[in-house]
């Protein structure tokens, strides 16, 4: 079975695959939040503060804008979704989140800060009634919170993890954390690039270093996973989009562990994500796949390309331009 998948992954990517262009907006916008919202739309957050829910037909203009806000936003990270609430989470050196109902008859900013201090956030995740938001170390811990009642009220995680020399998180594709089988994992890249975990919500946590290469623009941009244990990191350095080596290390023992991929993705790489049994990663200079774990890549298209987001049947890739690339996903 897993040759013939082997065989089905090199007919359908022996030749460069077909896609549609979906454009929502003008050349100056781009979205590195970008999630499927449901059978129809996609939900995007965008640089210059907007979000809006966008048709997945490439042959339709923008079918809906989001009710409005009279907060100001001026640029959208990562975007994230429960039964209750619509969450926006902006980035900069005094970070907040916007909270809005589903109708939009209710909206707040929410402010975190820090030792008193404001936050750069990187990346919220959101499962159920739980929420987890990391931010870049302030007077020596990382800002790390949660929430127990679906966004209602957020606390500081009671445990903290001090950051290492020139260590941060990174906020590129909203992608650096995420909620897996209860736990709270994320990962932190500069002269130090780590995985870290909690398995109580924050009451204490453990860390593993990730073999990326240190430098302050280095690290690990982005996490995936298949399940708890089996785990995808890519990074590298965006100064440096060309540059092939330590772009991608995978865990198969729940990030005590980590190899470097023998094949990896052919550059810098912003975002990862796991899809119908298969890992694609996306970067300054193209998107790649991986079917073993994250062991090998292959080039899927040469496109400057910033986050990516999955339903059952596509690959949706957020690109420069106010554009957005949809591929048909392979068959198993």
């Amino acid at each position: 079975m897993k040759i013939l998948f082997t065989l089905i992954l090199m007919i359908c990517f022996s030749r460069p695959p077909k896609f549609e262009m979906i454009t929502y907006s003008n050349a100056n916008v781009h979205a590195r939040s970008i999630q499927n919202f449901s059978k129809n739309e996609l939900l995007i957050g965008t640089n210059v503060g907007k979000y809006v829910l966008i048709s997945k037909n490439s042959t339709k203009p923008v079918s809906m804008y989001l009710p409005t806000t009279f907060h100001t936003i001026k640029e959208i990270r990562d975007a994230d979704k429960n039964e209750r609430y619509l969450f926006f989470m902006q980035s900069n050196d005094e970070s907040h989140v916007l909270r809005q109902t589903w109708t939009g008859n209710e909206d707040s900013l929410l402010n975190f800060s820090h030792h008193g201090k404001p936050v750069f956030l990187d990346g919220i995740a959101l499962h159920d009634s739980l929420g987890f938001l990391v931010g870049d170390p302030v007077d020596g811990d990382f800002a790390l919170f949660r929430t127990k009642n679906f966004g209602e009220s957020w606390e500081a995680c009671p445990g903290k993890v001090f950051g290492q020399a020139n260590e941060a998180a990174y906020a590129a594709s909203g992608t650096t954390n995420h909620i897996i089988e209860g736990d709270f994992v994320f990962v932190s890249g500069g002269e130090t690039s780590r995985f870290i975990w909690s398995s109580d919500l924050g009451v204490s946590w453990l860390t593993e270093k990730i073999p990326f290469e240190s430098c302050k623009t280095c690290g690990a941009y982005s996490l995936a996973f298949k399940n708890r244990k089996e785990l995808v990191a890519v990074g590298g350095d965006y100064t440096r989009p060309n540059e092939s080596r330590n772009t991608c290390f995978y865990s198969l023992d729940g990030g005590r562990n980590w190899l470097a991929s023998k094949n990896p993705p052919l550059g810098y790489r912003s975002c990862v994500i796991f899809a119908n049994g298969m890992y694609f990663a996306c970067g300054t200079n193209g998107i790649d796949y991986s079917s073993d774990h994250g062991a090998n890549w292959k080039s899927l298209l040469k496109e400057n390309a910033l986050s990516m987001t999955t339903d059952k049947r596509c690959l949706y890739v957020s690109c420069m331009g106010g554009k957005i690339i949809k591929l048909k996903l392979p068959k198993k």
